[in-house]
């Protein structure tokens, strides 16, 4: 078999190979360290945001583009010291969600549903 040939299989076998799924992740936390999030989407997972505090006991907020926020069970962190902090007064954005980071505590937001939550150490709501 000549090596054109073998380059040939190869190059069409390799193209009938499905593409690695991409997953997309973005961290932050507030300037205290105390509240941390992650943005999360693959192609089967619509965007969303999780939120934790210190102390939470494995409690969680989590809200995605379309649905009202909700209180999770968790086993896992998305408490990162290393997450880059988001200032007091700022917001960031993934998708149709929008998180703003205040002395009071965080506050993500959907702009499809209006649906959203604000997370400090001492409170919780989901709205």
């Amino acid at each position: 078999m000549s090596r054109f040939s073998v380059a040939l299989i190869a190059a069409v076998v390799l193209a009938a190979l499905p593409a690695p799924a991409s997953a997309a992740l973005r961290s932050f936390r507030s300037p205290t360290g105390k509240l941390g999030c992650m943005f999360y989407s693959d192609p089967d997972v619509p965007p969303q945001v999780r939120c934790e505090w210190k102390g939470g006991n494995d409690r969680a907020l989590v809200l995605d583009e379309t649905r009202k926020g909700k209180r999770i069970k968790i086993t896992d962190t998305v408490l990162d010291p290393k997450a880059k902090s988001l200032a007091y007064g700022k917001s960031t954005r993934f998708g149709r969600l929008k998180c703003t980071s205040r002395t009071s505590g965080i506050t993500c937001k959907s702009s499809k549903s209006g649906h959203g939550f604000t997370v400090s150490v001492d409170r919780q709501r989901v709205f």
